[in-house]
């Protein structure tokens, strides 16, 4: 009678693999241009290679990994169309989430949102590139989970596993700083209780960074 035990077993370390490479994306751990093998994740995450294929298996169907060569695993290049069309999903996307969080704005969120932005700001003096990715999805995942709908997070998660990657590019033409700036401006919108001015802060910081990425792939491509 416990031979359902293994697969319950089985299917949750799968999860925790999936979350985990997941995570590592949403970080900015992997850059475009970088790869990995799954031998070194599954050393890195003291696992088998199998969990790890099928984590990769679900990550390249969503679009967010593929395969470079051989048994390497990378970030998916983006053209001008991909670009645009998650420029325009998460134009719509985000706005709602953001405008959603302001039913639930307190001190507390407050706070924690400022905590952030400081450190963002100040891996942008430093330099610190990964740093930056990990704060910024920390920024903009703390307002979206504050509109309270497991659905909507997840939506923008899926997108963001496949934008946040390309943020990497972004440091060559000093955009961090700009980026800041914006995400001031959607906090003291936050602050002051302004849900039109933060979703026009919003839209602003995806407009600017839509076209510095989009900047930075035509330049590649000659």
């Amino acid at each position: 009678m416990f031979e359902s035990v293994t697969p319950l077993k089985r299917e949750t370390l799968q999860a925790q693999v999936y979350r985990r490479l997941c995570a590592l994306i949403l970080e900015g751990e992997i850059a475009p241009g970088e790869s990995v093998t799954v031998a070194s994740i599954a050393t890195a995450l003291d696992v088998s290679p199998m969990p790890v294929r099928e984590a990769i298996s679900r990550l390249t169907a969503l679009g967010a990994l593929t395969v470079v060569s051989g048994r390497s695993i990378g970030v998916p290049r983006l053209n001008a169309e991909d670009l645009a069309d998650l420029r325009r999903v998460r134009l719509e996307v985000e706005s709602i989430a953001v405008r959603w969080a302001f039913e639930h704005v307190d001190e507390d969120f407050l706070k924690a949102l400022e905590a952030i932005l400081v450190s963002m700001e100040a891996a942008e003096r430093a330099g610190r590139v990964r740093d930056f990715i990990h704060a910024n999805y920390d920024f903009h995942f703390s307002v979206y989970r504050q509109a309270h709908s497991p659905t909507m997070l997840e939506i923008i998660s899926n997108i963001w596993l496949r934008i946040n990657p390309q943020f990497h590019l972004l440091y060559r033409h000093g955009h961090y700083r700009l980026s800041n700036r914006q995400h001031r401006q959607l906090f003291e919108c936050f602050a002051t209780r302004d849900a039109a001015g933060a979703v026009d802060a919003l839209r602003a910081d995806i407009d600017s960074a839509y076209e510095v990425i989009l900047s930075t792939l035509t330049e590649e491509s000659f």
